[in-house]
C-alpha cells in the first residue's frame, strides 16, 4: 500500500509542477494544449503499443473489459433518462451530458491512474477502443441530427476512429501480441523512451490547465453538471464493481476494472462540445471537477482493496 501511495503522490506532484510552471509564467498560454497534442499523437500511442505488445490479448478483452463497457452504457442511459424526464433538458446538451457521464479519459490520465495502482495499463485499451470506435461515431451522428449540421459520410464515420494515433498504437500492439513477435531493440528502445515520457507530460499538461480554472458554484443550473460528475466518479466504479463481481472477477482484475470505472471525464468531450457548439460549459466544468473527484475516489478504492 505504501508503494501505491507514493505513486499517487508522484501523480499529484507532477500535476503540481505543471500548475506552478503556469502560475509563475514559465509556460505560455496554450502550453497545455501543445503538450496534450504531443502526448496524444506521439507519446500515448507508444505507451499503448508497448502495453498491448507485451500483454495477453485474452486478458485485455476479458470480463473486466465487458464490465466497463456495459457500465459506460448504463451510465449514459441513466443520464439521458434523468435529464430528459426529470430535468426537462433537450437537444445536444443531453448528449454532451451523457458523454460527460460515460466517456472517460482512458487514454491519458486513466493510463496514469492504472499504472500507479496496478502497474499495468492494459485495462484501458478496450475502453479506449470502445469509446473511439463505437461511442464517438454514434454520438457524432446524434449531435449532427440535433444541431442540424450535415453529417459525416458513412465511410468517414466507419474509418475515422482508425486514423486516431492511440487507436493505431493499440491495434499494432495487438497485432504484435497475437503474432507472438519479439521486436528488435531498434524498435523497442525508442518506443520505450516515448512511452516513459507519456505520463509525466500528460500530468504536467493537466497541472498547467488548472491555472485560472474556477470550480462552478452549486446552483439549480448546475444540477446536470453534478449529476454527470456523480454518475462518472461514483456510479461508474460502483456499477463496474458490481458487474465485475457478477462476472467472477477477483483481486487485481476486479481492482483494475473498478479503477477504470472511476476514470474522470475525457478532455475530448469538451472538444466535441465546442465542435457542435452545445453544452460547452457543462463539458468544461465536468472535465475539471471529475479530475479532482476521480483522484480521491480511486485512492479510496485502492485503500479499500488493500484492507
Amino acid at each position: 500500500m505504501s508503494g501505491i501511495l507514493v505513486s499517487f503522490w508522484a501523480l499529484i506532484a507532477l500535476m503540481g509542477v505543471g500548475y506552478l510552471l503556469a502560475r509563475f509564467g514559465v509556460t505560455r498560454p496554450g502550453a497545455d494544449k501543445a503538450l496534450t497534442s504531443l502526448a496524444f499523437a506521439g507519446l500515448m500511442p507508444a505507451l499503448l503499443f508497448q502495453t498491448m505488445a507485451n500483454s495477453d490479448p485474452a486478458e485485455v478483452f476479458s470480463q473486466g473489459a465487458l464490465a466497463n463497457v456495459l457500465g459506460a452504457a448504463i451510465l449514459g442511459v441513466v443520464f439521458i433518462l434523468i435529464a430528459r424526464y426529470v430535468l426537462g433538458m433537450r437537444g445536444g446538451e443531453v448528449t454532451i451530458g451523457a458523454l460527460c457521464s460515460c466517456y472517460t479519459n482512458a487514454g491519458n490520465l486513466g493510463v496514469a491512474f492504472l499504472m500507479a495502482v496496478t502497474g499495468d495499463a492494459s485495462a484501458a485499451a478496450p475502453i479506449f477502443l470502445f469509446q473511439l470506435c463505437v461511442l464517438v461515431p454514434i454520438s457524432f451522428a446524434v449531435l449532427d441530427y440535433q444541431s442540424g449540421r450535415p453529417g459525416m459520410t458513412w465511410m468517414r464515420t466507419l474509418l475515422g476512429p482508425f486514423t486516431n494515433p492511440p487507436v493505431l498504437g493499440v491495434i499494432f500492439g495487438l497485432i504484435v501480441a497475437l503474432a507472438g513477435w519479439n521486436l528488435p531493440d531498434v524498435i523497442t528502445k525508442p518506443v520505450g523512451m516515448l512511452s516513459d515520457a507519456a505520463i509525466p507530460v500528460v500530468l504536467i499538461a493537466i497541472g498547467i490547465s488548472w491555472r485560472g480554472a474556477q470550480v462552478p458554484a452549486l446552483k439549480r443550473e448546475s444540477i446536470p453538471l453534478f449529476l454527470a460528475v456523480t454518475l462518472r466518479c461514483l456510479g461508474g466504479p460502483a456499477i463496474t464493481f458490481a458487474l465485475g463481481s457478477l462476472f467472477g472477477l477477483t483481486e487485481s482484475a476486479l481492482l483494475a476494472a473498478t479503477v477504470a470505472g472511476a476514470f474522470p471525464t475525457a478532455n475530448n468531450v469538451f472538444v466535441y462540445a465546442h465542435r457542435f457548439n452545445t453544452g460547452v460549459t457543462l463539458a468544461r466544468d465536468a472535465v475539471l471537477i471529475s479530475t479532482f473527484v476521480s483522484l480521491a475516489v480511486i485512492l479510496i478504492i485502492t485503500a479499500l482493496f488493500h484492507i
